[in-house]
């Protein structure tokens, strides 16, 4: 179904999380099947609850030793955009296949033998080429350290339920406002009457709201929650480490298959991060190795 759903994005253009067919969203809840399709490089979410495709991209994937020059399709998928990324790969040379995916739409990867090739595909197709596209969009994002946020007060008054993350523990621990107010420092989730709001402290009177996932993370900065396989090239975090989505995306486009979830250790891992990109995501998450 997750096919249908992305060609019916694909000819919708933008919308929201509530106008999506329920007849092509059964394989999961709508939010997590846009969060996954922003991993992927499908769309991009404009807010909590609206959505944009993302154009027709051959986003090229990182080559470890002896292994072929590879590019994955992102974006807007129609049979328009198939057909004309299958008919430059017969006229170049390379190679497409199309590999279902449970639940999820169909992974698209173009293999070459030069990066020519490539070129050549992306020109006929008339599709742009972004090569070691991982690493060039991680390269772009600031650290965690700098991530966005905005300067507020912290919450007054009546409160339903406040939170704190722990670093160490990688989870939420239940808290107080009086603990949140006086804190010199963390991340704090507070229900108030009408909303939950993700406050980050760096000093008692130093407030800023934050993305949830980057101040999950700023909180257990320098600890060694990270993972690395050498040989299978396999990064892992705690599932409560979720990286924000433009990170997600970044490690996601590795291999271009979204991450597998480790159900006895309650860790996210992420295929296909080589050297270079381990030592660039640790150096924007700030976290450590274990």
């Amino acid at each position: 179904m997750s096919d249908l759903l992305l060609e019916w994005m694909s000819f919708r253009g933008e919308g929201r999380l509530n106008e999506l067919p329920r007849e092509l969203t059964t394989s999961g809840t709508p939010r997590r099947l846009l969060d996954d399709l922003s991993m992927l490089g499908h769309i991009e979410m404009l807010s909590a609850s609206s959505w944009r495709m993302t154009p027709p991209v051959l986003a090229g994937l990182p080559r470890h030793q002896d292994q072929e020059l590879a590019a994955v399709l992102c974006g807007a998928r129609t049979p328009g955009v198939l057909s004309r990324v299958s008919v430059a790969c017969t006229a170049s040379g390379a190679q497409i296949t199309v590999t279902p995916v449970p639940n999820r739409p169909a992974l698209v990867r173009i293999a070459a033998s030069s990066m020519a090739v490539l070129v050549r595909v992306s020109a006929q197709a008339g599709i742009p080429l972004q090569n070691d596209a991982a690493y060039t969009l991680l390269a772009c994002l600031p650290t965690i350290r700098t991530w966005p946020r905005r300067p507020c007060q912290m919450v007054g008054g009546r409160v339903e339920t406040v939170r704190r993350f722990s670093g160490s523990r990688a989870t939420w621990v239940d808290s107080s406002l009086a603990e949140a107010t006086v804190a010199r420092k963390g991340f704090f989730r507070i229900k108030r009457d009408w909303d939950w709001v993700s406050i980050l402290k760096s000093s008692q009177s130093d407030c800023a709201y934050i993305d949830d996932r980057a101040g999950r993370i700023s909180a257990a900065s320098k600890l060694r929650h990270a993972s690395w396989d050498s040989a299978s090239l396999s990064f892992g975090l705690p599932i409560r480490l979720f990286p924000p989505v433009a990170v997600a995306r970044a490690l996601t486009l590795c291999t271009g298959a979204l991450p597998q979830f480790d159900s006895v250790g309650r860790r996210i891992l992420f295929a296909g991060v080589g050297p270079a990109m381990l030592q660039l995501t640790l150096a924007i998450t700030g976290l450590r190795l274990a």
